[in-house]
């Protein structure tokens, strides 16, 4: 995968819905029984707990429904929640996963992702990882952007989407479903993207969005040391260029980029 490089921004007009990092390990049996130190050391920042099988947001659920890729696979844990409820921590025993719903920039989310590693390596002493993911979900609604009249072809790249600039059929797309998975430097990234049904909210109405949902991850076996940095920032960095990529200059500027250094 070589894709142009893009600058750094943040979105004032944020499209990320949910940011995940997963880490993979061999089992480990007492993660099962109640994690009482861990929750002890992350409690401040996590104070919701329960046991049960993770569920994905009801509205993301539909989205990857109509879609037609296959649910992630889920398995018991325990499930830790920020008092807002946006940052979620899954432990299993067999992974350990941090989500965000409210996703600003990789400092941040680097930052508490490694405090919660710290913590979790300190505890159980995995041996090593088998996987490591980061996966990125960006989901753009035109009327979030003012753009209720404007044809997708203008917002979404021909590099990911020619049809909707095809004139032969543009105007008789109904849906657009695709999954392409690619080679990069520490492992792959299933791409896939497409047409998504959503509720407006607001006008209490639906709507067609346009997902798309990189999953940047890595079957290496890797050390439980700071060598685990260079995958996940290279999939930050190579989700930064693969959205940009995939996206127009309009939309870009619509959503209004700005520097990380300014905010």
């Amino acid at each position: 995968m070589d894709l142009p490089k893009s600058e750094r921004v943040i979105y004032k007009r944020n499209p990320l819905i949910e940011v995940v990092c997963q880490l993979r390990y061999p089992p480990i049996l007492k993660v099962n029984s109640e994690p009482v130190d861990f929750q002890e050391a992350i409690r401040d920042e996590y104070p919701y707990y329960e046991v049960n099988k993770p569920q994905l947001p009801s509205d993301f659920n539909k989205i990857i429904q109509q879609t037609g890729f296959p649910f992630p696979n889920e398995e018991m844990g325990h499930l830790f929640k920020s008092e807002d409820e946006k940052w979620l921590l899954t432990l299993t025993k067999d992974f350990l996963a941090l989500k965000t719903l409210d996703y600003e920039r990789y400092d941040t989310f680097k930052q508490q992702l490694k405090k919660i590693i710290n913590i979790f390596q300190e505890i159980y002493k995995p041996s090593f990882y088998s996987r490591i993911g980061f996966r990125y979900q960006d989901l753009i609604i035109r009327s979030k952007l003012d753009l209720e009249n404007v044809q997708w072809a203008e917002l979404i790249s021909p590099n990911i989407a020619s049809e909707l600039a095809n004139s032969a059929i543009k105007n008789s797309i109904k849906n657009i479903a695709k999954n392409l998975v690619l080679e990069n430097d520490y492992g792959l990234v299933s791409f896939r993207h497409g047409f998504v049904e959503v509720t407006n909210q607001e006008e209490n109405n639906k709507e067609i969005g346009y997902l798309l949902d990189a999953d940047f991850f890595t079957q290496e076996k890797e050390k439980t040391d700071e060598s685990i940095w260079q995958p996940l920032d290279y999939f930050n960095e190579s989700a930064r260029h693969l959205f940009r990529w995939s996206i127009t200059d309009r939309l870009h500027e619509v959503m209004q980029p700005q520097p990380p250094e300014s905010l």
